[in-house]
């Protein structure tokens, strides 16, 4: 036993029960002052719930002033910008309205020098059918009554069969 009172008595075994003890010390403190945190409440919940609405009314006073300050500085911006983007769209517009009037235009010409052309190539064509028409219209005249007799005959032997 003499062993176990030296290390009892030893500065090791001495500093740690020193600071376990301050350690329990320290954890005894702690629950006194939770304990006198809690009574206060308790006792002045109604005032600390004055004071939280207090704070929490002055920090929605402030966020709502931020909102409108961020908004007071950010609606010029956004009205200068749909402006440029309202004058650029009616540029774009404008632009392309003329550029269509004047490709219509264009068309509009190539239409009607097509139509004098094209009008050009039919008397032209008209003007070679006619004598040419005239010409073959004997020899139609002709082979258009060989043909219609065989084609009578089969119209009658048809009316017969």
């Amino acid at each position: 036993m003499a062993v176990l009172e030296d290390i009892k008595k030893s500065p090791v075994v001495r500093a740690y029960r020193q600071g376990w003890l301050a350690w329990l010390g320290a954890h005894k403190t702690a629950f006194e002052l939770a304990q006198d945190g809690v009574q206060k409440l308790k006792n002045n919940r109604e005032e600390l719930v004055k004071e939280l609405i207090e704070k929490g009314e002055a920090l929605e006073e402030q966020a709502q002033d931020s909102v409108k300050n961020a908004k007071d500085f950010v609606e010029p911006r956004i009205n200068e910008v749909r402006e440029k983007v309202t004058v650029a769209r009616g540029k774009l517009v404008a632009r392309s309205t003329n550029e269509a009037n004047e490709r219509f235009e264009e068309l509009s010409g190539e239409i009607a020098k097509l139509s004098k052309t094209v009008s050009g190539l039919s008397r032209k064509v008209n003007s070679v059918r006619k004598p040419a028409a005239k010409k073959a219209a004997p020899k139609s005249a002709a082979k258009a009554t060989a043909p219609k007799a065989p084609v009578a005959k089969k119209t009658t032997d048809k009316a017969a069969a």
